[in-house]
């Protein structure tokens, strides 16, 4: 009776691998690994993403494996395709036929079931919403002077922090920054309780770490969570959702029952302006509701938090590991800025290095390695193979800065590959902010942040391994973005 079990198990596995195999030939679809049944591919890049180090490492890996830039994978009940040929992820990015956004569990439970927001989702109320947000950003000093400002504010505290001892771990000192400032512009305020902004930031780490860009395990089997509600990730999303839609709803109150019109002095009041101005006009569809308004702020504050403080703790690893880099930055910044003044961004196009320095430390460490995931908006073809409407599409950054063909020794930090007569050459191939209508909307602050916190901070300290270890190591923490484990580095004042 067991024999003839375990024949009949084996019998349908054959036949469920082989009515695969024969529908990814019909379809026309990109190569992969075949996929088990109920569970798919998860296991399989779980296991090698451990191994390797990353999920970007893991799909280059599988590229490698079938000889081709494109791939297919498929994580629990979604069908998952992974470009990471470099021309192939620039058509993606260019193309608005990959502008759409799947609705899975996780991307479900990170917009509180709200189809909204200027993240995860899609169509004409999207287009619009994203445009308006854009415009009415710059207005309350969103790529201003006024950012520039706020910046300046910002580094004198973290300053001061870190005269407080000579050995830190940077990352603890700069991570207020900017979401306080990101804060002063959507909300007119900081976040004022310390303690709070920190461990809403230790949330969003663990939610890093917990997920990756396909949605991890919640999403391919989203019934997981009655069963495993830790190891799933699911209790850390709706501890992040509770304390989260307590602080902005709370935040979103006040600006109802303070608001004046024409004396506008944030987002949120704009925001307002336009739902009272839609109910004075009775249009039947407006963008302008609560809903919109809750999960853009959102979306806002989850990409504000994690983001450029990894970048920057990037950038401190690198500057204390290469100390050679460190003088020529140093030499740039006393020619330019000299001892007295803070920067501002009017030094940024008169220091070359200093920006090539930026671009090849986020070329070699993207924040987000894997971007989407995308979601397709009618059936195309892509590299040759078939891309069906709704497919889900993520595409391997990571692939693309580190291609050896675009950049030769790609795993050496080298900003003068950034570099010509003495110039800054910005390089086309690059990707850090996306690319197309869902370029990264927090870039203008991003980049202005990355530059004026640096550079302040390099203005004023020299940045050396601590006295017991010959350099910093580079450990990662890879998920749904990537950032170095902590360290610590010794501070030693100019």
């Amino acid at each position: 009776m067991m024999v003839t079990l375990i024949l009949v198990i084996l019998t349908l596995l054959l036949a469920f691998i082989t009515l695969q195999k024969q529908k990814r030939t019909e379809i026309n679809f990109p190569p992969g690994p075949y996929p088990w049944p109920l569970i798919g591919n998860q296991y399989y890049l779980k296991k090698l993403s451990r191994k390797l180090g990353g999920q970007q490492y893991a799909f280059l890996e599988i590229c490698k494996r079938y000889s081709s830039g494109i791939i297919s994978l498929r994580l629990g009940g979604n069908n998952i395709i992974v470009v990471s040929d470099h021309m192939l992820i620039h058509e993606v990015l260019s193309n608005e036929n990959y502008d759409g956004r799947p609705w899975n569990e996780f991307i479900k439970l990170r917009n509180l079931g709200l189809k909204k927001g200027i993240t995860m989702n899609d169509g004409a109320e999207w287009k619009e919403l994203r445009n308006w947000t854009m415009r009415n950003l710059r207005k309350v000093g969103f790529a201003r002077q006024e950012m520039g400002e706020l910046l300046a504010d910002e580094l004198t505290v973290i300053l001061e922090k870190l005269k407080e001892s000579n050995v830190h771990t940077i990352k603890f000192v700069i991570a207020p920054a900017v979401i306080n400032v990101l804060w002063n512009l959507l909300a007119g305020q900081q976040i004022c309780n310390n303690t709070k902004l920190q461990h809403f930031i230790e949330i969003l780490e663990c939610r890093a770490k917990a997920f990756d860009m396909s949605g991890g395990i919640l999403a391919s089997f989203p019934w997981i969570r009655y069963i495993m509600p830790n190891a799933s990730g699911y209790n850390i999303l709706i501890s992040l959702n509770n304390e989260l839609k307590h602080l902005l709803m709370t935040t979103i109150n006040e600006h109802k029952q303070h608001y004046v019109e024409g004396a506008e002095k944030d987002f949120i009041d704009l925001f307002l302006r336009e739902m009272k101005a839609h109910e004075t006009t009775k249009t039947d569809v407006s963008i302008f509701t609560d809903d919109n308004l809750f999960i853009t702020l959102v979306d806002f504050f989850i990409a504000g938090t994690t983001n450029t403080t990894s970048t920057l703790d990037f950038l401190f690893l690198h500057m204390t590991k290469h100390q050679d880099v460190q003088d020529i930055l140093h030499k740039e910044i006393d020619k330019v800025i000299g001892t007295e003044r803070f920067p501002n961004l009017e030094d940024r196009p008169k220091m070359p290095f200093t920006e090539a320095l930026l671009t090849e430390c986020q070329r070699m460490w993207v924040v987000t390695p894997i971007i989407g995931p995308r979601r397709v908006l009618a059936d195309t073809t892509l590299g040759g193979y078939t891309m069906p409407k709704n497919s889900i599409v993520l595409m391997n950054i990571f692939a693309n800065n580190m291609n050896p063909e675009l950049y030769p020794d790609p795993t050496s930090f080298k900003p003068e590959r950034f570099m010509k007569d003495g110039d800054y050459q910005s390089d086309a191939n690059l990707i850090t902010f996306g690319k197309g209508k869902r370029r990264c909307p927090g870039e203008a602050l991003a980049k202005s942040a990355i530059f004026l916190l640096f550079v302040g901070v390099m203005q004023k300290y020299r940045l050396l391994p601590i006295s017991c270890e010959e350099s910093v190591k580079l450990v990662l923490n890879s998920g749904l973005t990537i950032s170095p484990k902590p360290y610590k580095v010794l501070l030693v004042p100019r």
